[in-house]
């Protein structure tokens, strides 16, 4: 119906504007849906567009469009409202059409052609140092929703995590893991205040015993007195690293990439069991590997900053001119001492993403994470890239609740909840379901009580419930789809009806619209809102008939909702069971 319409304005427009100036085809015509019943069904501000260029007062243009638009058996009226907005009232049987498309479509209803363009997201990319905790699982389900979602909207999706596996943080992890791993051999060693805390090193270190036996273990007096030194002083804990360093050698880097590849593993076993799968893992040390020119990522990025004339050096540091981009100041790029900040890894991994030609590179970040935003626009905008390619988004952090109350954790001294423990406890559906329900820049309060709840209070039970009654339903019927996708549309004519099939409708929309504003959100509310219809709807009527075609119209709106519920929970990464 909005193709139709769109069509016909396209018409009436050339017909009365046209000319050697005016190019219809330039303009974009948009059908929205109303969701007040007094201005129709559909709308377009296509008049208030045409305004500017043709010099006119909207509403009078909205007239005239109004004045050349055909009415038939499907569109029955047109009206103009407020300052120039067209609105179309469409008759009762015109609903119907959306059944049809449902019913030829089936899981491809909602799915958009491709636009041929290539979208990059990168999300999760927890610091590779410990398991996933359940402060990361926000971050992670809107990223594999929106990646599930963009491809629904036409997109070619790249999903990536950036492992920062670059230094300080892991020197501090690979010095962890050999405390653990010594105090198999020595119980009088301490895990030093700094170092990682977490129970997982103890079943890491036993994976290395296993692979190293004790050729690792340092048995001299110099590194045991070291440990028995002041935990309290600054330095301490560089002082253990050197040392650890000097004792293994090259050693210390086994030690390293063990850790790494363990942990790695623990993530995307985690990642998989909630359902996220990044096909891309970018490793920030391949920035600093020198390629054929001698040259490392990071060093050609500080040299494409050099030669725009946006680098400079004070103090024996490589600064960049980020003020001069709305950054409130300017930053180091490489230390005094020769070592190059997080800022230097942050430029070159973007200008890869640039480099690597995509259309839309997505970050999805945590609110902590503010800061980072201005730093890299202004390095990208001073390469000279197209700064609105790059979009960010940031998650807010998530409470968990539990009998009223918050639960409480601290990450530096390991006691935390992994993202393991939350899918146990509730499965990863409910999991999902309740990170997804709120708009990304809201608080959350994830309620674990109520998302073990198999009530209407639980929202994600309650849209599983309604895929499960129409199946109900559809099976006590035991009527063949030939016959319900023949029935009569325009048998559906109650309140109820038409306001199921019209919320269908918006569905396809409702795809391009969340995948454009990047609000996977709109999924959820869109399908409690279409769950509740449906529950109205089957309270209040009945089904198995005696009239046939009536049953058959029924029958036919239902099989039309639950395959809209079924897509939509897909893109959610949630089953649509059949029994409950």
């Amino acid at each position: 119906m909005k193709d139709k319409i769109q069509e016909s304005l396209k018409g009436i427009m050339a017909d009365l504007y046209s000319s050697a100036e005016f190019n219809v085809d330039d303009f974009i015509i948009n059908i929205q849906d109303n969701k007040e019943k007094q201005y129709g069904d559909l709308a377009s501000n296509i008049a208030l567009i045409l305004a500017k260029p043709l010099k006119r007062n909207p509403k009078e243009i909205a007239n005239e469009i109004k004045e050349k638009f055909v009415i038939d058996e499907e569109i029955i009226k047109v009206e103009v409202a407020g300052p120039g907005f067209i609105n179309f009232f469409l008759s009762k049987k015109s609903h119907g059409s959306v059944l049809n498309e449902i019913f030829l479509k089936k899981s491809k209803f909602g799915t958009a052609q491709s636009n041929n363009k290539r979208v990059l997201i990168e999300y999760v990319s927890s610091n590779p140092t410990g398991p996933l905790h359940v402060g990361h699982g926000r971050g992670a389900v809107f990223g594999s929703v929106l990646s599930s979602l963009l491809q629904k909207a036409g997109f070619e999706v790249d999903e990536e995590y950036y492992v920062n596996d670059f230094g300080r943080q892991m020197n501090i992890l690979s010095a962890s893991l050999y405390i653990r791993y010594a105090q198999n051999f020595n119980k009088e060693i301490k895990m030093i205040r700094n170092g990682y805390q977490g129970d997982y090193l103890i079943s890491i270190a036993e994976n290395l015993k296993n692979a190293k036996s004790d050729t690792l273990y340092i048995n001299d007096e110099d590194i045991n007195d070291l440990f028995n030194g002041n935990d309290e002083e600054e330095e301490f804990t560089d002082q253990v690293i050197d040392t650890i360093k000097s004792k293994l050698g090259d050693e210390f880097f086994y030690l390293r990439d063990f850790a790494l590849k363990e942990i790695l593993q623990l993530i995307k076993k985690d990642l998989l069991s909630f359902g996220v799968e990044h096909d891309q893992w970018f490793s920030e040390s391949s920035l600093y590997e020198e390629e054929i020119d001698k040259a490392s990522m990071v060093d050609r990025s500080i040299n494409e900053l050099e030669i725009k004339g946006f680098v400079y050096q004070k103090d024996d540091a490589i600064w960049f001119k980020s003020s001069d981009f709305d950054d409130d100041k300017d930053r180091v790029l490489k230390r005094g001492n020769g070592e190059y900040t997080y800022f230097a890894s942050d430029v070159a991994y973007h200008l890869d993403k640039y480099n690597r030609g995509y259309d839309r590179i997505i970050n999805v970040l945590g609110s902590d994470h503010h800061g980072y935003l201005p730093r890299v626009r202004a390095a990208m905008k001073a390469s000279g890239r197209d700064i609105n390619k790059l979009e960010t988004v940031f998650i807010q952090f998530a409470n968990l609740i539990r009998a009223g109350k918050k639960v409480t954790m601290s990450t530096r001294s390991g006691e935390f909840i992994t993202l393991k423990e939350l899918i146990d406890e509730v499965s990863s559906e409910a999991a999902r379901f309740f990170y997804i329900n709120r708009k990304s820049d809201q608080h959350l309060d994830f309620d674990l009580d109520l998302a073990k709840e198999q009530s209407k209070d639980n929202p994600l039970y309650y849209i599983q419930y309604a895929h499960a009654r129409i199946c109900s339903v559809l099976r006590k019927a035991n009527v063949e789809e030939k016959h319900m996708c023949t029935s009569e549309s325009d048998l559906l004519i109650s309140d109820k009806e038409i306001e199921i099939q019209k919320l269908l409708r918006q569905y396809p929309s409702l795809i391009e619209r969340a995948a454009s504003a990047s609000e996977p959100h709109l999924i959820c509310y869109y399908l409690k809102d279409l769950a509740g219809l449906l529950h109205s709807y089957y309270n209040s009527e009945k089904f198995l008939v005696e009239e046939q075609e009536l049953m058959y119209s029924r029958l036919f709106l239902l099989s039309g909702v639950k395959q809209v519920i079924h897509n939509g929970l897909k893109i959610l990464g949630i089953s649509a069971p059949q029994e409950m």
